[in-house]
């Protein structure tokens, strides 16, 4: 005869009493037939994780194998290949121009000589003088050919060949200097940048970026406001830069939080250094197909951003040269409200929001 105790006990899905199974992983009593229920769905759980196990074993196993940046490692190595051969192709021609030259010229002054010797020897009519001012231009053209191979071949500082290195920025570490979403602006509000990543401190009331290092650890800024309708223009001066160029000047969909803030993101549209423009993770730096020249700008420059919602395109504009460059967006990809997004690489280097006109 069962004790009281247990006929006390009841099933928690039917509440019959008499309940012939406890769980050890919750405590709860079932009946036979929801013991059996219970326990399906304990399996069916189990199954859930094992799922999404698989899919997140194939995101990492795509990420160490196929992520985008060893592309961009790729096209690092084969710019700066490019760039070397082009610099020794340079320095080949230039040394090639230089000998042939000195030889044409000192080819010249010896047959001068030469021609003069012989005629004077031929007609036997020379003197003292002569073979003075024979020796002269004699030891004259052997300085002259020795000092034809100084040549030296030097090395220009102020073009190096920048090694790369890989910086991993946590959008979850992202500074926020107002991180209240009451108090972001919409289109109309006066812009001003919001947060940043590591590398960068904002400074002056939100008007100043400032990259605070180490050099070549890409920090991103973002803006205030968000842009959903109409046209909108920021005013950049680049107060502080470090050659080569390297910032970026874009906008990036608040719509789409990457786990990782980069200017490569498919929601990402914009210009950047070495010629290079991103849009929707697809990178082009033919300066000969989309016009972009990077090189062209310099300290103290004044650039104009204009995010154009309602055409969805992106417009930079710079003052000094009055050039104006226009990318698309789709905002399939890159979905309103969009928000400014500028990148600095260089330790030190400096943007300034102006005033608007």
């Amino acid at each position: 005869m069962l004790d009281d105790d247990y006929n006390q006990r009841h099933c928690v899905k039917c509440g019959k009493i008499g309940g012939i199974l406890t769980c050890d992983g919750c405590s709860s009593t079932f009946c036979s037939r929801h013991a059996m229920q219970h326990r399906q769905e304990l399996t069916y759980q189990l199954e859930t994780i094992l799922q999404d196990h698989d899919l997140i074993q194939q995101n990492l196993e795509r990420s160490l194998y196929e992520h985008s940046l060893l592309q961009k490692i790729a096209r690092w190595e084969k710019e700066s290949i490019r760039k070397i051969r082009t610099a020794a192709d340079t320095a080949r021609v230039d040394l090639r121009q230089i000998t042939d030259k000195s030889k044409r010229q000192l080819a010249r002054m010896s047959r001068d000589i030469a021609a003069d010797l012989n005629s004077s020897s031929k007609a036997d009519d020379f003197s003292e003088k002569d073979l003075v001012r024979w020796m002269k231009q004699l030891n004259t053209l052997r300085l002259d050919i020795k000092s034809s191979y100084s040549i030296e071949i030097m090395e220009d500082q102020r073009f190096p060949i920048y090694p790369i290195t890989v910086s991993h920025n946590k959008f979850q570490n992202i500074h926020k200097k107002n991180p209240n979403p009451a108090h972001m602006s919409s289109d109309d509000g006066v812009e001003c940048f919001f947060k940043a990543t590591n590398a960068a401190s904002i400074e002056n009331n939100g008007t100043i970026i400032k990259h605070i290092g180490p050099d070549l650890d890409v920090a991103h800024i973002i803006g205030k406001n968000f842009y959903t309708h109409g046209r909108h223009t920021a005013r950049f001066k680049i107060q502080q830069l470090t050659r080569p160029y390297s910032i970026f000047f874009g906008c990036i969909s608040s719509s789409v939080v990457p786990e990782v803030l980069t200017y490569k993101s498919s929601s990402v549209v914009g210009w950047f250094g070495y010629n290079e423009i991103y849009q929707h993770g697809v990178w082009n730096n033919n300066a000969n197909v989309h016009g972009y020249d990077s090189y062209q700008f310099d300290r103290n420059d004044v650039v104009n951003l204009t995010l154009d919602c309602d055409q969805q395109r992106l417009e930079l504009f710079h003052e000094r040269f009055n050039k104006t460059h226009k990318l698309s967006v789709d905002i399939d990809q890159a979905p309103f409200p969009w928000q400014i997004l500028v990148v600095l690489t260089h330790e030190d280097d400096c943007v300034k929001i102006l005033p608007k006109r």
